[in-house]
């Protein structure tokens, strides 16, 4: 059996100057978009894991309630349990927060069982790994930052998440979330972008799903996933969740 290549920060990261430099966009704006984040190897391997491997999800929201729909569940709704869903989604989005799109909770499975064998695992254990929250807590200048969850997701045509900030009653311990992007190509107009808006809803900027390349952005932040276009080309493959303490 082939060895799974090792999940690392690209040797690039380890220099004290690219780090300073990413700190002080963080510093200053309190997001920043980190390219290049893996090692080539782990980043393609992770993506063949999330198109091939990982059995989706399709999960949207009704009010506070958290809808998640296994691959045969939603293959099986009638073609009014579909035109219900949709209208329900287009309904509340208009005024409120929602969301659909596909997602495999890698955290919940994880503290289930830690014995996993898909790839995306890996990430996890990387993830929660002094050498990673060595390299996030320097560059936020948040010291007490000890875990990370996370979530694969993946947004097809018709998906999308409206506007919040990440804070809620149970997100007191949240203090950056992160946004690993493994789609290895896509087209600005195909929406799907990470924007980041002011309080009159002016988008001050927006990160594109660029291939190994991380988002960070503190806990407040307000910030949407664009709508997925119908004509998109392919789907937007992330790895996303928060940096928290105990």
């Amino acid at each position: 059996m082939t060895a799974e290549p090792p999940i690392r920060l690209h040797p690039d990261l380890e220099r004290p100057e690219a780090r300073a430099a990413i700190a002080e966009r963080l510093r200053q704006h309190g997001r920043a978009h980190i390219p290049g984040i893996l090692d080539p190897a782990a980043a393609q391997r992770l993506h063949r894991c999330l198109v091939s491997e990982v059995p989706w999800n399709v999960i949207f929201n009704e009010g506070d309630k958290v809808h998640a729909l296994a691959p045969q569940q939603y293959a099986a709704l009638t073609p009014d349990k579909q035109a219900w869903l949709a209208n329900l989604i287009r309904t509340s989005a208009r005024q409120g927060f929602q969301y659909i799109y596909c997602n495999y909770p890698v955290w919940d499975l994880y503290q289930r069982d830690p014995n996993q064998p898909l790839y995306v695992f890996r990430l996890l254990e990387f993830l929660n790994s002094e050498p990673f929250l060595d390299f996030v807590r320097e560059i936020s200048g948040v010291p007490t930052i000890a875990m990370a969850d996370s979530q694969a997701t993946l947004f097809k045509p018709h998906h999308f998440l409206t506007g919040h900030t990440d804070l809620g009653t149970s997100a007191q311990k949240r203090k950056l979330a992160y946004v690993l992007n493994l789609t290895p190509e896509w087209r600005t107009e195909w929406g799907g972008i990470l924007e980041f808006t002011d309080p009159a809803g002016n988008v001050l900027e927006g990160f594109i799903p660029s291939f190994n390349a991380l988002n960070l952005f503190h806990v407040p932040t307000p910030h949407h996933v664009s709508y997925v276009t119908p004509f998109a080309g392919a789907g937007r493959y992330s790895m996303t969740g928060w940096l928290r303490e105990r």
